[in-house]
């Protein structure tokens, strides 16, 4: 039984696996029949299978046999996809209807299709290097094409060297290289897919070093304000022609620094560079900035200048026409290259500059003083009185030429609104802005009106008068003056409307010199208001006193009243400021109405029917409606002494 049972068993073994075959002999057998279409192609490639055999049972494949004894096998697919490449053998097992079981291999073949890596590195300009990464992928390409995103295309073929130079001829925008492995040789497969490698230039020094302003000075000194970067050599240039350039200086500093470049011609024009050698030994230059030149004459009391052109129209923004270091004009056309200032005065000396202005920098010519010697005397220009508190009135002129170099003498006149007598109140020296620190601003409207006299001793009569603004309250309504404020005029008034909360607004209400205050139970408990004018210009604004407004205030009625013809405390009021509507009726103990009022500002003496009424306790009953439309019902008793 020791020796008989193994044998036996060893024999049941056999027959349950018949078709036991070394792992050689799986694809050599030939006896299942099956087909793929495609046999080969790029990743991902998709499979389709069909099996062959009219006669099977049960049919599996095993798609990546390697020769093992017993592969893994995956059902009837009609199709499988090999997403890697190689080439892979495909083993079919069929079991068939008479009990044995047959095999059969076929073989697909699957291109490479990854992208190829590459490293590029940047030394300064448009020069770059690039190094193809050596890799089973760049092994599975026959050639590499490189496109190097400026119509240049590069073509690698195996066995080359995988480094490559490229210089392109402008960095202004940076290029993208697109790399793709290509097959020879009517392949199924002809290319792999693309790789975007994205350039940048690599200049993080250099492209710090750039000017930001250039100035020409008086002495024909140009000074540079530029950005250096230590360790760089950086060379300061400059060139009549813009072709040839003369270096004056060498610097290695770093940080935001001036250099002079000395012993220029203020009236000639000169284009400023800065060179500096990149990280391939190479010279990378920014762009030149051109220098301005202005002249300028005086005739009939108006000053003319003219300046150069700017030599680079993909660089300038605009002019500004500086005149004692303030601008008078600004332009946009790079065309635009003369202008006469007529706002001069006789006897003054100005001082005119003109910038370009650029994208990255400016160019500011040298000054050019010019003295008015004709001409006659031009009206004030402008003018305004504006509120500042409950004693202050600010009085503003725009006197003709008026600079830091220009003498003039500006007189200022005051009378009250109403009234035809001025009384001068200051004359200046040279300033055109006063503070009148003796108003009574709540109170009254003051008129000013002013001349002045110019440093060739001509005079201007006096302008017309304008008036502070005087903000009164009648119950809702506010009331205001309407003599002008401003010296030229306006277009509308503004009702400025400030809440306890903070929150302002503005109400235009043109040219009306009233308006009824609009607010609701969710307004704020108390408003601040004042008149507010803008001149058309925009140059002068003038505010008038500030008003103070409670939402739904009460009606106060004293406790006690003593009608004795003293003159105090005679009448009985009600007192109020915010009321749409008022009726109030007094009953002595017996209830009979004794006085009765409409209008609030109407109360009672104490008599009845011209009798004096006795002394003792009275009640009351008023009905009222407020600012914001509620109807108010109030009672209560007061005392009559005598």
């Amino acid at each position: 039984m020791r020796i008989t049972l193994p044998l036996l068993c060893l024999g049941i073994l056999f027959s349950y696996f018949p078709s036991f075959v070394s792992a050689q002999d799986l694809c050599g057998k030939a006896d299942g029949a099956f087909s793929i279409s495609p046999s080969e192609g790029c990743a991902p490639l998709i499979v389709k299978i069909t099996n062959q055999l009219s006669n099977s049972i049960d049919v599996s494949y095993n798609f990546d046999y390697r020769g093992q004894a017993n592969p893994g096998y995956s059902g009837d697919l009609p199709s499988y996809q090999y997403n890697v490449p190689g080439t892979f053998t495909i083993l079919q097992k069929a079991f068939l209807s008479g009990g044995t079981i047959a095999y059969k291999c076929n073989k697909a073949t699957v291109f490479e299709t990854r992208v190829i890596g590459a490293q590029y590195s940047s030394c300064g300009g448009g020069k770059i290097v690039m190094t193809l990464i050596d890799n089973a992928i760049l092994k599975a390409y026959d050639q590499v094409e490189i496109k190097w995103g400026d119509k240049e295309t590069t073509t690698w073929t195996k066995g080359g060297s995988l480094t490559f130079e490229h210089n392109y001829t402008s960095v202004a925008t940076p290029p993208t290289v697109s790399i793709t492995g290509l097959y020879a040789g009517g392949k199924a497969c002809d290319k792999g897919r693309v790789n975007s490698l994205p350039i940048t230039f690599e200049r993080p020094q250099l492209n710090e070093i750039q000017t930001s302003a250039v100035e020409m000075r008086s002495d024909g000194t140009v000074r540079l304000t530029y950005k250096g970067v230590a360790g760089i050599p950086t060379n300061i240039q400059y060139s009549t022609d813009g072709t040839s350039f003369t270096t004056s200086g060498t610097r290695s500093s770093g940080g935001t620094q001036p250099y002079d470049i000395k012993g220029l011609n203020k009236d000639q024009v000169y284009k400023v560079r800065l060179s500096s050698e990149d990280l391939c030994a190479g010279s990378t230059e920014t762009l030149p900035i051109t220098t301005m030149t202005l002249s300028g004459n005086t005739a009939d009391g108006a000053n003319s200048l003219k300046w150069n052109q700017y030599g680079d129209a993909s660089q300038f923004e605009g002019y500004d026409l500086l005149r004692d270091g303030t601008i008078i004009k600004s332009f946009t056309a790079i065309g635009e290259t003369s202008y006469t200032d007529e706002d001069v005065e006789c006897g003054t000396f100005v001082e005119y500059q003109v910038v370009a202005k650029l994208k990255d920098a400016t160019s500011t010519s040298a000054p050019v003083g010019i003295k008015v010697e004709t001409g006659s005397a031009k009206p004030i220009g402008g003018g305004s009185v504006s509120v500042l508190d409950k004693n202050s009135v600010a009085i503003k002129a725009k006197v003709p030429g008026a600079g830091p170099n220009t003498s003039f003498e500006l007189s200022i006149e005051r009378a009250e609104a109403g009234s035809t007598l001025f009384k001068k109140i200051i004359t200046l020296y040279n300033q055109s802005d006063y503070i009148d620190n003796n108003a009574k601003t709540s109170e009254l409207s003051y008129c000013y009106r002013m001349s002045y006299e110019n440093s060739c001793g001509q005079k201007v009569p006096v302008s017309e008068p304008i008036c502070t603004i005087l903000l009164n309250k009648n119950l809702t309504t506010l009331n205001w003056t309407g003599a002008s404020p401003i010296m030229g005029g306006f277009d509308e008034y503004n009702v400025v409307q400030t809440g306890s909360a903070g929150a302002s607004q503005d109400i235009p209400v043109q040219k009306n010199t009233s308006y009824t205050v609009k607010l609701n139970s969710q307004s704020d408990l108390e408003y601040n208001f004042l008149i507010k004018a803008v001149s058309q210009d925009g140059d002068f604004e003038s505010l008038s006193n500030i008003i103070n407004y409670r939402r739904s205030a009460g009606v106060f009625v004293p406790d006690a009243f003593t009608p004795n013809g003293d003159g105090f405390n005679d009448i009985l009021e009600a007192k109020s400021e915010q009321l749409q509507s008022f009726n109030i009726s007094v009953m002595n103990r017996w209830g009979v109405v004794v006085f009765h009022s409409d209008d609030i500002a109407k109360g009672w003496d104490g008599t009845v029917e011209g009798t004096s009424a006795p002394v003792g306790y009275y009640y009351y009953k008023m009905t009222f409606v407020d600012d914001i439309n509620q109807t108010v019902e109030k009672s209560g008793t007061f005392m009559l002494l005598r």
